[in-house]
């Protein structure tokens, strides 16, 4: 399996001093790219409540997590995505980055078009007919992260039927009653 990073994406950037300098500098020095699943992850950190992730019928979806580096440090971030009813054993899917400080990265549950949202990575397959829950673990604990459900129609997610927010908590802990 390769991984490479989506510089096609919209949210890569397009002046040339900004990617030779900054940009390229991260990626060379290994601070921003995608690590093997086989890396160390850090401890558990959030539970995103609600993913789904179904290109099987009349009505499709897809997950969107994002994080934002908030620590001074290049961050190992690893998104794991379950079934409903599962343990925390065996993931369906597991995405990892090496995030720069400051920096924001999109983590797909499958391709979903530009138009829509940015993909910087996607899971390798694409999860099908998923419904679950995603945990993100860092070796920092300084993250952001939210997350959402696009709801699309046609073959290609050509229309756009709804974006829904999914609850964030910290893991094993309980939410506040919001």
């Amino acid at each position: 399996m390769t991984y490479e990073i989506n510089r096609k994406a919209d949210n890569w950037p397009t002046d040339p001093e900004a990617i030779n300098n900054r940009l390229e500098k991260h990626i060379d020095f290994g601070e921003l790219a995608q690590l093997t699943p086989t890396t160390v992850s850090g401890p558990p950190r959030y539970l995103v409540t609600y993913m789904k992730s179904n290109t099987s019928g009349r009505i499709r979806s897809g997950t969107v997590v994002t994080v934002t580096n908030q620590s001074s440090f290049t961050n190992r971030v690893f998104v794991f995505y379950f079934r409903g009813l599962t343990d925390n054993i065996t993931p369906d899917c597991v995405s990892a980055m090496a995030i720069p400080p400051d920096y924001t990265v999109d983590f797909c549950s499958r391709s979903l078009p530009s138009s829509l949202t940015t993909c910087n990575i996607v899971c390798d397959p694409g999860l099908n007919f998923h419904e679950g829950r995603v945990i993100i673990s860092s070796m920092f604990p300084e993250i952001g992260v939210s997350s959402r459900v696009y709801y699309t129609a046609g073959n290609q997610d050509e229309e756009l039927l709804a974006i829904t927010d999914s609850k964030i908590v910290p893991f094993r802990q309980g939410n506040i009653g919001d």
